[in-house]
């Protein structure tokens, strides 16, 4: 139950910093490019050097060859969210670039932003390691397969370019792999550059969170507030599908912070990236905002029982 109150306060905090999100555009603090700013700064500086600094400083060599393990785990993982998304698709007649952009939106969670500051304050010790294994899977299959959901539906087969090759290497990758070599070769950091690299990734969870509620104040979910697949996705993906994967790994055997940290990233909401790649290639963008955004706020209620549900049989 401990942990339950621990993911209880953190979604608190989310929505406290959604809250002001929303406050900042509402009294014009922010606007539209204001906003992409605060989105580069925080995928580009501030949530690398928070997954750098943590993960060099909380695991060791074989730490991370233990954990190596969520790599398999990962792609299981990937592969059912594929054959869930399915089902519901055709479930609900879904065609064209909808049932794309849905698939999209259902399968890629937004760790970046929500994921790790709440793994990271539910299990401190594992979670930023085990998250950053995980996102190296994450990333490649985001980049390639998630990429071509996005792109309008055409009778042409759709390839993967190199530009989204590219992709895989941003920064919050390089700094798990650059992080992963400090490890194995066991370099310390002097203490002045890692108190810096805490700072600027502190920063990173607040901030995050506020772009999310502006992004809240700009969007328009009523157009899509009667796709029913929208409420069978959150409902199946965002509660059944991590409560049964973590009762699964618990009875196969694999320790309780490690599921829990899995649980949990499969239960998030989309990734932004989606509607932001719909709309630059002429996709259905403004559905794939609205299936985000829905998501998200959706996510301050599932996430809330999904804990209990891990605490209770945990």
């Amino acid at each position: 139950m401990e942990q339950f109150i621990i993911a209880l306060v953190q979604i608190g905090i989310f929505l406290i910093l959604i809250c002001i999100g929303i406050i900042t555009m509402k009294i014009k603090i922010f606007d539209a490019h204001s906003l992409a700013a605060v989105s580069r700064l925080v995928m580009q500086i501030s949530l690398p050097s928070y997954i750098f600094i943590n993960a060099v400083n909380s695991a060791t060599k074989q730490s991370l060859i233990d954990s190596l393990m969520i790599v398999p785990i990962a792609i299981i993982l990937y592969i059912i969210l594929v054959i869930v998304s399915a089902m519901i698709e055709k479930a609900f007649r879904l065609q064209g670039n909808r049932k794309n952009v849905f698939r999209a939106s259902l399968i890629f969670g937004n760790i970046g932003f929500m994921g790790i500051p709440l793994v990271a304050a539910i299990y401190p010790d594992t979670a930023l390691l085990y998250v950053s294994i995980f996102t190296i899977v994450d990333q490649i299959f985001f980049w390639t397969y998630g990429v071509l959901l996005t792109k309008p539906v055409s009778n042409d087969r759709p390839k993967i370019s190199l530009a989204n090759l590219k992709n895989l290497l941003s920064p919050p990758l390089l700094a798990i792999i650059l992080a992963t070599i400090f490890i194995i070769t066991e370099i310390h950091i002097p203490a002045v550059f890692s108190s810096a690299l805490a700072a600027i990734g502190s920063t990173s969870m607040p901030l995050a969170l506020i772009y999310i509620g502006g992004i809240l104040c700009t969007s328009d979910i009523r157009p899509v507030l009667k796709c029913g697949e929208l409420y069978g996705g959150i409902i199946i993906k965002m509660i059944i599908l991590p409560v049964a994967c973590y009762l699964v790994m618990s009875a196969i055997g694999i320790t309780n912070d490690m599921a829990g940290t899995l649980a949990f990233i499969v239960a998030l909401p989309g990734i932004e990236m989606v509607p932001m790649l719909a709309k630059e290639s002429g996709s259905d963008g403004d559905y794939a905002v609205c299936a985000i955004m829905m998501t998200t706020i959706a996510c301050l209620l599932t996430l809330p029982i999904v804990s209990l549900c891990i605490s209770l049989f945990g």
